[in-house]
């Protein structure tokens, strides 16, 4: 995978359909087809504190989603050192993920964080966790799902 510029702060292994600032269309289309190994690093928003970046990424049997507040007129450095505990979390989560052996068969590990919609994590064919309804949690689910990885 290769990112290329797509567009004004819109960085992706393929050409960009669907705006970034929608997660939830970007899941629905892991559910709803197949795609194949992709990545994209976008920062978008609208209005005065609605920014975020987003990183998508659907590599082997991870589906990793972020979607972290930055960028708006309210925002402070927590966001700066929350969005940096995140991606080193994913950073450590990607290689984990592809060397695993607790994802078998068909099994996918999916793990959703943002700041604007709540967090969560779960392993495809066992029963899904509820949306973590505090969206003020993000490194702590990718943690969570790390840890699960590691155990």
């Amino acid at each position: 995978m290769r990112l290329k510029e797509q567009g004004k702060w819109e960085f992706s292994s393929r050409e960009i359909e669907m705006w970034p600032y929608n997660l939830y269309e970007y899941i629905e289309e892991v559910d709803e087809t197949h795609v194949d190994d992709d990545v994209l690093l976008s920062h978008a928003g609208h209005g005065v504190n609605s920014y975020a970046l987003q990183y998508f990424l659907v590599h082997g049997k991870l589906e990793m989603f972020l979607f972290l507040g930055w960028g708006g007129v309210y925002m402070d450095d927590r966001n700066t050192d929350q969005i940096c505990d995140c991606f080193s979390l994913a950073n450590k989560i990607v290689p984990t993920a592809q060397t695993t052996e607790k994802l078998q068969a068909e099994a996918r590990l999916r793990i959703v964080v943002s700041d604007f919609y709540g967090s969560y994590w779960f392993v495809s064919g066992k029963k899904e966790r509820e949306k973590d309804v505090d969206a003020n949690r993000p490194a702590e689910v990718l943690t969570e799902a790390l840890n699960w990885l590691q155990e």
